[in-house]
């Protein structure tokens, strides 16, 4: 009996250590963090408007817009050889920007504002 209790012991704490060991962390690298751009905005506005006025203010100075989901949209702008690509996700009172554009920030804060 004392057999079977130790040899359960053992099992449960080896699963327990591979369990915890493989474990993977969701969340994102420092790096990640860094070039997430958040800017709030005062006006009040539904999800729908802030996303007709994103994607107005982007084609007029020359970045293309492709639809991700309802709240996001991808950002592409081609500059010669070279085309910059950038996911806007946006709601009701704020929108950021991954990686960060500070071109692209200051188009939509003054459509928004």
């Amino acid at each position: 009996m004392k057999k079977i209790i130790a040899l359960s012991l053992v099992s449960a704490l080896s699963t327990l250590l591979l369990v915890g060991c493989s474990a993977n962390s969701a969340s994102p690298s420092s790096d990640d963090a860094k070039n997430i751009s958040r800017t709030h905005f005062e006006k009040k506005l539904t999800q729908e408007k802030v996303h007709k006025l994103i994607v107005a203010a982007c084609e007029k100075n020359g970045w293309r817009t492709t639809e991700f989901k309802s709240n996001s949209l991808i950002a592409e702008k081609a500059d010669g050889d070279t085309t910059t690509a950038v996911t806007v996700e946006f709601d009701d009172s704020f929108f950021e920007l991954f990686p960060h554009n500070s071109d692209l920030q200051n188009i939509i804060e003054a459509a928004l504002n």
